[in-house]
C-alpha cells in the first residue's frame, strides 16, 4: 500500500500529544510532513510559508486556543479542514466551535476516528475547491459573454413574445439617444418605426436557413439594415425572440458605388471600342453619340467643332430639325461660342439665355430639361464641345460631368489623331519623294567615292614613283653643289658663292619635300599600324639627337634627354621620323645658345580627364579617338624659342601650313635658315593617328613651345 502525502499543521503546546497525533496519522497510511505551533504569530507564519492540507488544534492552551486558531485561519483566506482534538471539552463549546467553522472535534482519549475524519474532511475540502473553481469559471465565462455581447457591431435585442425589449447590447445605445432607459421596456416596433406602422412583420419574421434576409429602412434611423429574428426559451415556459439588426449602409453604398463604377467603366469601354473605327471622323462621332444614348440614357446630343472662329455642328442625335438649324453654325462672338472657348464645362436645368434665341425656343419645344456641355480639348487647346440632354427631371452631378469630360477627352484625341493622320499622309508622300532623291544621290556619292579612291591610289602611286625618281637627281645636284662650295677650292666671287649656296639650300629643301611626300604617302597607304614592336622611346630620342650633332654644336644648342625608359608598342621607323621632325623644328626655332628638352613618363588612364579641355581643341571627340588602355606614355619635346601664336597652334598640323615669314624660322646664322615644306607636323599627326594616339602643342614654361605625343600602352 503506497503512502499518501499529507501536510499537517499541529496547534498544540504538548510535545507528547503531538507525537501521538503524528503516530496515529502515520499508522493510517500517510507520509507525513508536519510542524507544530502554539501561538497565533507562529500559526500565521506557518500558513504563509507552506501549502498545508489540514489543521489539527488543541482546544485550550496556555497562550492560545482553538477559537483563536480558527480566527487566524479565516484571516489567511485559506479553506483548510480544521479539526479540534482535546482532552476535555464541553458539548456547548464543541457546538460553538463547529458554528465558527471547525470541521469536527475528537477526544484525545479516542483517536480511532482521527484518520477517517481527516480523510472525510480532505475529500470535502477538495469538493469545495472544485465547486469554487467551477463557479469562478461560470462567472468569468458569463463576464466574457457579456463583453462579447456588448462588443458585437450588430444591434442585438431580446424581446418577450409581445415584442417588449428586455435586454440589448451596448451597440443599440449608440443608435438611440438616452441609452438603455430609452430602449428597455419599450416595444421594438415603437423604437424603430415610431408612430408609423411597419409594412409586413419585420420583427416577426423567423429566420431559417436558406431564406434570404430582406434589407429594410427604418423611419427613426438613417441608412439600410438587415433584420433576422430567432425564437428563444427563457426560464420556465416564457418565450421570447432574439433580433439581430445589421447596419448594412456602407455595404449598400459600396454596392451602389460599384454599380455606378461598372456603368461608367462599361460606358468608357464601349466608347473606346467605338473610337477605334477608322471610317472617318464623322462616322466615329455619330457612333459615339449613339453609344451615349444607350449607356447613359440620354435623349439629345450634338457635337460642335471650331472651324476658324466659328463653331459648327458636326454630329447630332435626337434633336429637332429646328434646333439643329439654330445651332448649325455659331459665330465666334456668340455666348455659346465664348463659353465653349473657355474650356470649362457648363450646364443647366432648363434652356436659358446661354442658348441662342432660336435654339432656346427649339430646345423648349423639344422638351429639353437637364443639359450639360463639356469641352473637347487637348491640353489647353479647345477643339469644340459636346452637349447632351434629357427630358426627365434628372440633374447632372459632378460625377456625370467628370465622366462626360473623360469621354470628350478621348474623342478630342481621336479627332486630333485624324488630323495628324492626314498630315502624316502628306508628309509620307513628301518623304517617299525625298527618299527616292536621296537614293539617287547616294548612288552618285557611291560612284564619286569609288572614283575618289581610284584617284587617291593613283596619287599615292604617282607620289611614290615621282619621289623615288626625284631622289637620284636631287642627290647628284646636292653632292655637286656641296663639293663646289666646300671642297673644290675654285676661286669664286661673292655673287657666284651666293648663287651656288642658294642652289644648295634649294636642293636641300627639295629633298626634304620629297622625303615628306614619301612619308605622307606611306602613312596614308599603310593605315593603322598592325605590326607594332616594343621600343625604348628615350633611346630613340638619343639616336635622333646624333643626326643633329653638327648643327647643334655650331649653334651651341644644348639638348637634354631624360625620362622613364619604358618599352612602348610602336612602329619604330615612323616614331623616329616623328621625333626627328619635332627636334628639327625645335632646333630651327631655338636661338643660338638655347636649349631643347626631351622627356618621357608613364601616365595613368584617369589623367585623361585633366587633358580633355586642352586636347579637345585639337581633337573634338577626345578621348573617344584614343585607344583604351590602363596607362599611356607621354613624350614631350620642349624648346625656349620664339613660340607659336595661340590662334595658330591647331592649324600648324594642317598640310602645307607655315607660321610667319622666313625671317622667323631661325635666329641662328649657320644652318636651318630655309622655310620648311609645311608637311612635317602633318606627318607627325598622321603617325600619331596610326598609333591611335594624339599630338598637341602648348606654350612652354618660360617661353617657347612644348609638343606632346601620347602613346597607348597595351597591357
Amino acid at each position: 500500500m503506497s503512502s499518501k502525502e499529507l501536510k499537517v499543521l499541529l496547534v498544540e503546546d504538548s510535545q507528547e500529544d503531538s507525537l501521538l497525533l503524528v503516530r496515529e496519522l502515520v499508522r493510517g497510511g500517510y507520509k507525513l510532513e508536519h510542524q507544530r505551533v502554539e501561538t497565533a504569530e507562529g500559526m500565521r507564519r506557518a500558513l504563509e510559508a507552506s501549502k498545508l492540507d489540514v489543521v489539527i488544534s488543541d482546544y485550550s492552551m496556555p497562550s492560545f486556543d482553538a477559537p483563536g486558531a480558527l480566527q487566524v485561519l479565516h484571516e489567511s483566506g485559506q479553506d483548510l479542514p480544521f479539526i479540534i482534538v482535546s482532552g476535555k471539552i464541553g458539548e456547548d463549546l464543541a457546538v460553538a466551535a463547529m458554528k465558527s467553522g471547525a470541521s469536527d472535534y475528537l477526544m484525545k482519549g479516542n483517536l480511532a476516528r482521527l484518520v477517517p475524519v481527516v480523510e472525510r474532511e480532505l475529500r470535502e475540502a477538495e469538493e469545495r475547491r472544485t465547486h469554487r473553481q467551477t463557479q469562478e469559471k461560470v462567472r468569468r465565462g458569463k463576464a466574457e459573454w457579456e463583453s462579447v455581447f456588448d462588443a458585437v457591431s450588430d444591434l442585438i435585442i431580446i424581446t418577450d413574445a409581445e415584442g417588449v425589449i428586455s435586454r440589448c447590447n451596448g451597440r443599440v445605445t449608440s443608435y438611440f439617444p438616452g441609452g438603455y432607459d430609452a430602449v428597455l421596456g419599450k416595444r421594438i416596433d415603437e423604437i424603430f418605426f415610431g408612430a408609423e406602422q411597419p409594412e409586413g412583420q419585420v420583427f416577426r419574421f423567423l429566420h431559417s436557413q436558406g431564406e434570404a434576409d430582406e434589407d429594410v429602412r427604418f423611419p427613426n434611423l438613417s441608412g439600410w439594415y438587415n433584420v433576422a429574428s430567432y425564437p428563444m426559451r427563457a426560464e420556465g415556459n416564457d418565450r421570447g425572440f432574439v433580433h439581430i439588426i445589421k447596419d448594412i449602409t456602407k455595404r449598400r453604398e459600396v454596392e451602389e458605388e460599384k454599380r455606378t463604377s461598372d456603368r461608367e467603366l462599361l460606358t468608357l469601354y464601349a466608347v473606346a471600342f467605338r473610337l477605334q473605327y477608322t471610317k472617318g471622323v464623322e462616322k466615329v462621332m455619330g457612333d459615339l453619340l449613339f453609344q451615349l444614348h444607350n449607356m447613359l440614357q440620354m435623349d439629345f446630343s450634338c457635337i460642335h467643332l471650331f472651324e476658324g472662329e466659328k463653331l459648327k455642328m458636326r454630329a447630332s442625335l435626337g434633336v429637332s430639325p429646328a434646333f439643329e438649324k439654330a445651332m448649325k453654325a455659331l459665330p465666334g462672338d456668340a455666348e455659346w461660342s465664348r463659353l465653349a472657348q473657355s474650356g470649362r464645362p457648363f450646364l443647366g436645368e432648363e434652356p436659358d439665355a446661354r442658348f441662342p434665341d432660336k435654339a432656346k425656343k427649339a430646345a423648349a419645344a423639344m422638351g429639353l430639361h437637364s443639359w450639360c456641355t463639356v469641352p473637347l480639348k487637348i491640353g489647353q487647346e479647345v477643339m469644340g464641345v459636346m452637349t447632351v440632354g434629357t427630358l426627365s427631371g434628372r440633374s447632372y452631378s459632378d460625377r456625370d460631368v467628370f465622366l462626360l469630360c473623360s469621354i470628350a477627352g478621348q474623342l478630342a484625341v481621336l479627332i486630333d489623331n485624324y488630323s495628324l493622320y492626314d498630315k502624316m499622309k502628306e508628309k509620307a508622300e513628301e518623304l517617299y519623294k525625298s527618299k527616292m532623291e536621296l537614293k539617287d544621290n547616294l548612288q552618285k556619292v557611291k560612284r564619286a567615292n569609288i572614283e575618289l579612291g581610284r584617284l587617291n591610289t593613283a596619287k599615292n602611286n604617282f607620289i611614290g614613283i615621282a619621289s623615288h625618281e626625284l631622289k637620284t637627281p636631287i642627290t647628284s645636284i646636292m653632292g655637286g653643289a656641296e663639293f663646289l662650295l666646300k671642297y673644290s677650292g675654285i676661286p669664286m666671287t661673292p655673287e657666284q658663292h651666293n648663287i651656288l649656296a642658294s642652289v644648295y639650300e634649294g636642293t636641300v629643301q627639295l629633298r626634304k619635300l620629297v622625303e615628306d611626300l614619301l612619308s605622307i604617302s606611306r602613312i596614308e597607304t599603310q593605315g593603322p599600324l598592325a605590326q607594332k614592336k616594343p621600343a625604348n622611346l628615350i633611346q630613340v630620342c638619343r639616336e635622333v639627337q646624333n643626326l643633329f650633332v653638327l648643327p647643334l654644336s655650331e649653334r651651341h644648342i644644348t639638348v637634354r634627354i631624360d625620362g622613364e625608359e619604358t618599352d612602348v608598342p610602336v612602329d619604330e621607323a615612323f616614331v623616329t621620323l616623328a621625333i626627328r621632325n619635332l627636334m628639327e623644328n625645335a632646333i630651327k626655332f631655338t636661338p643660338d645658345g638655347g636649349e631643347v628638352r626631351l622627356t618621357g613618363r608613364v601616365m595613368k588612364h584617369a589623367r585623361l580627364k585633366e587633358l580633355a579641355p586642352t586636347l579637345r581643341q585639337f581633337y573634338t571627340p577626345f578621348p573617344n579617338n584614343v585607344a583604351t588602355a590602363e596607362s599611356y606614355y607621354l613624350l614631350q619635346v620642349s624648346d625656349n624659342g620664339i613660340g607659336i601664336p595661340a590662334d595658330e597652334r591647331v592649324r600648324i598640323f594642317d598640310k602645307f601650313y607655315g607660321v610667319g615669314d622666313i625671317a622667323h624660322h631661325s635666329s641662328g646664322e649657320t644652318a636651318f635658315m630655309s622655310k620648311g615644306s609645311g608637311l612635317g607636323l602633318s606627318i607627325v599627326r598622321g603617325i600619331m593617328d596610326a598609333h591611335e594616339g594624339v599630338v598637341w602643342v602648348e606654350e612652354a614654361a618660360g617661353g617657347g613651345s612644348t609638343f606632346s605625343l601620347l602613346f597607348p600602352l597595351h597591357n
